[in-house]
């Protein structure tokens, strides 16, 4: 009995991919379509041409990134995208990594025999692994015999396609580190292509793809918007944004949809459904974006500090612009014959200047087309630094480095310069040191030796304190203390509200939520305590709270300045 179940349970399984997708279902991928197109549907069109000069076509993809960028998506759509190409029908074969593996010994080796031998009767087709790291993991002391024997007879049976086979090889993972060396030679999957987290642009697309098929679709200015608001989110977090976009405009509409039971059900029209700016922002809040839970220091710059912080990113990514233009373009690892060389960051200023907690994770975000990789003392333990150099260009990131570079191993310090002596100019990896005044002694050959170029994080000038308080006074959306002083007629009416105890806790609250990058007003404290000193000649109106502003911006101090707190 037992042995039949086994038999029954390791059938090949033929599966069909969806009809409907295809390749214009995909959107923010246009690159890896046009790779895929000229890697396997290319030879199937003209195989002549292959034959002519005794050259074997590409019969193995493999496909990395991030989970939720697309590659089950664009492997199922390309078996569709051939059909439409009246080459005959392609089966596509689907298998989990877990998906080969059995308890019997041997009977992984079988499996895997069987789904060739299935795929190569039913050719052309596509074997999709997906997570085939689970499959064919690194072969060490630490696996047992299993699991390199079945590394082994996969290697044999990508190894024995040949090119009449019509066999097409595509694996997808999220580890490629995981994955066993052997497998990344040319002859087996002789293309890797790299699912990035999706840029601006692709956000865009991608959003249009998924809302194309509305009746009321979304405005471009709407598309624009969202795509600059929803940084770090894949393209799984698009589809679930519009998802939830469409579930919050319902509620919006139908209030008591969710209390009606029985008979008593509401019937929703759907055509009365119009999907709004509200219900997107709304479902925004519902969505955490991927980069989030992976743990990726990528974040926009919070609007509340952009009068601080944004001439300081700006003037990093003009440096950037001058030097090395070719880590700004997206498209630069697809451009032939370009320059490729590497660039040399160095930025010095204080943890209380919001340097690692706002302007690095604001310029990540501008680079987010980059494979970023970032060493501080909460990835130490990790190996992805030593991956910097397999994917090109990339973004290397040695946050806050003199705070944890003499806690270290002696050992881990010349490993990690070790490292980074290998990246020698010609290689296309952007690094970015940051430190309070310099860096470690072993660091110097590295940076100071090879063009690098220092900038110093610089402290927010008058103007930009007064365009940071001047929303405290103006804008009704961020504190109740803009009622407070519009409804005064003078400055002593103002002295004596800001006396009141309930006023001075809702100001004093509002102060310590913009106080995210450490930085304080000390003047501006000691005089919401104090009630502060009349001035002797002063205008009512808003000619009182722009001279406010101004004398608050005069008395913005950073951190190692500051006594008061709030």
């Amino acid at each position: 009995m037992p042995n039949c179940l086994n038999k029954s349970s390791r059938r090949p399984r033929t599966t069909r991919p969806r009809s409907t997708l295809d390749f214009a279902q995909i959107g923010g991928l246009s690159h890896h379509i046009k790779t895929l197109k000229e890697l396997i549907i290319f030879p199937l069109l003209h195989g002549n041409l292959y034959s002519h000069f005794n050259i074997k076509a590409p019969r193995g993809v493999l496909f990395y990134g991030p989970p939720g960028t697309g590659k089950t998506l664009v492997a199922a759509a390309l078996a569709n995208e051939i059909n439409q190409e009246n080459l005959g029908k392609v089966s596509f074969f689907h298998r989990k990594g877990a998906d080969c593996l059995d308890k019997w010994v041997g009977e992984s080796e079988k499996k895997l025999k069987d789904l060739f031998d299935k795929a190569a009767k039913a050719s052309p087709s596509i074997i999709f692994f997906d997570e085939i790291d689970g499959l064919a993991p690194v072969r060490s002391h630490r696996h047992d015999h299993v699991h390199c024997s079945v590394v082994s007879t996969l290697l044999a049976l990508m190894d024995g396609l040949d090119e009449n086979c019509g066999v097409v090889v595509i694996g997808a993972t999220n580890r490629l580190d995981a994955l066993d060396p052997a497998l990344r030679r040319p002859g087996r999957f002789d293309k890797e292509l790299y699912f990035a987290m999706p840029s601006t642009e692709a956000r865009k697309e991608i959003l249009q793809v998924h809302t194309k098929t509305w009746t009321h679709q979304p405005s471009p200015e709407l598309l624009n918007h969202l795509a600059n608001i929803t940084v770090g989110c894949c393209g799984a977090d698009l589809q679930a944004l519009c998802a939830e976009a469409v579930l919050c405009c319902t509620k919006r509409l139908y209030p008591n949809i969710d209390k009606m039971e029985g008979t008593l059900r509401v019937k929703i029209d759907p055509h009365k459904i119009v999907v709004e700016e509200i219900d997107f922002l709304n479902a925004r809040l519902n969505v955490i974006p991927s980069s989030q839970k992976i743990g990726t220091k990528m974040r926009q710059l919070c609007p509340i500090l952009r009068p601080l912080l944004e001439r300081q990113i700006n003037n990093i990514v003009s440096h950037v612009q001058a030097i090395w233009p070719h880590f700004l373009n997206a498209r630069y690892k697809y451009v032939m014959g370009s320059n490729r060389y590497a660039g040399r960051i160095i930025l010095v200023g204080s943890n209380k200047q919001g340097l690692s907690t706002h302007v690095i994770p604001g310029l990540l975000q501008i680079l987010e087309h980059l494979p970023c990789y970032v060493l501080d003392i909460s990835t130490l333990g990790e190996n992805e630094f030593y991956n910097v150099r397999k994917d090109l260009p990339s973004l290397l990131v040695l946050s806050r480095v003199d705070e944890w570079w003499d806690h270290i191993e002696e050992c881990d310090q010349i490993s990690i310069a070790a490292t980074l002596e290998d990246i020698h100019a010609g290689v296309p990896i952007l690094t970015i040191a940051s430190c309070r005044e310099e860096l470690p002694l072993k660091l110097h050959d590295f940076f100071y030796n090879n063009c690098s170029v220092t900038l110093k994080i610089e402290d927010p000038t008058e103007k930009e304190r007064g365009q940071f308080f001047s929303p405290l006074f103006f804008d009704e959306s961020r504190l109740s203390l803009h009622k407070v002083l519009l409804t005064s007629k003078n400055l002593n009416s103002v002295k004596n509200s800001l006396r009141n105890q309930i006023a001075a806790k809702n100001v004093f609250r509002g102060l310590r939520a913009l106080r995210n990058p450490n930085l304080y007003a000390n003047g501006w404290c000691y005089r919401l305590r104090s009630g502060g000193k009349q001035d002797k000649s002063r205008s009512q109106g808003n000619s009182e709270l722009l001279s406010i502003i101004k004398q608050c911006s005069r008395n913005f101090v950073s951190n190692r300045k500051c006594t008061a707190k709030c």
